[in-house]
């Protein structure tokens, strides 16, 4: 009888290839491999054309092409070779970034531009401990008026950018 090893990729080891189903390499490329066939099957009816003369479908079928050959790739990566496992995951930073997202979304409108760009980095930073307000307050400053300057002035687009 074999002596189990102290490789987590072996299968002769206690825990066999657990580090196989939670290795972050298998979840990535599983995520990529259905996010491409997902496109894939969505595109699949605009007609692709040739090299040369290019239909509404060829670059939404060849992106997800390769969405799909990256997620057979790191799903090989995977199963060859002991990945990193997946760490718990922590909800803080993902559902404050969610909220200053959607927050950015519902006030563009009708607070302006340079109001929902602070919305959405003081809501992001309450993502980690630690919220020094004074810090916060000169970001949300620079990065509106950055905003401000980059998408209203440089760009010209007719954002508004105050609610009066």
């Amino acid at each position: 009888m074999a002596e189990p090893s102290d490789n987590p990729g072996d299968a002769s080891s206690p825990t066999g290839n657990a580090s196989l189903l939670l290795s972050t390499d298998l979840l990535s490329g599983l995520l990529f491999a259905a996010l491409g066939a997902g496109a894939l099957y969505i595109s699949w009816r605009y007609p692709a054309g040739t090299a040369a003369r290019m239909g509404p479908g060829y670059f939404p079928h060849l992106v997800s092409s390769l969405l799909v050959l990256l997620g057979g790739i790191l799903m090989l990566r995977a199963w060859f070779r002991p990945g990193e496992t997946i760490a718990i995951l922590d909800l803080r930073p993902l559902l404050f970034v969610l909220l200053g997202t959607v927050a950015f979304g519902l006030l563009i409108e009708r607070a302006g531009l340079i109001a929902a760009s602070a919305v959405v980095v003081v809501a992001s930073r309450f993502a980690r401990p630690g919220f020094r307000p004074v810090e916060v307050l000169l970001l949300a400053a620079g990065l509106a008026g950055g905003a401000a300057l980059l998408f209203v002035y440089a760009l010209g687009l007719s954002v508004r950018l105050l609610p009066f």
